[in-house]
């Protein structure tokens, strides 16, 4: 091909598949939004979310402290350890005010 030719346009075929590419791309962008609108109305409204996913707990709050503002993650699950039950959880706390920072901690509460 010369530099004055046209280029030629993609096949159908082609066009098709970047047809489907495109939508599945839009399809989960509206999707995404749609689930991060209902997180932030849940947290507003409750100030924590909880849910139990294969055996997990997680609860994520808003935190609102005067001097403090972010979210608290919390992933626990049951463990045994020699003849007691525990519940081994690990926390992440990110706060935006007053600087970004991000701190993790693990521990066992054993009953």
């Amino acid at each position: 091909m010369t530099e004055g030719e046209p280029q030629p346009r993609p096949t159908s075929k082609r066009r098709e598949t970047l047809i489907w590419i495109a939508s599945l791309l839009l399809a989960v962008f509206v999707a995404c939004s749609g689930c991060g609108f209902f997180l932030t109305a849940g947290l507003v409204a409750r100030g924590e979310l909880t849910a139990n996913v294969l055996g997990t707990e997680l609860r994520l709050w808003a935190i609102r402290e005067k001097q403090d503002t972010g979210l608290g993650l919390d992933r626990s699950y049951g463990t045994s350890q020699t003849d007691r039950v525990c519940t081994h959880h690990n926390v992440t706390i990110l706060l935006w005010k007053p600087a970004l920072s991000l701190d993790n901690v693990a521990y066992d509460d054993c009953s």
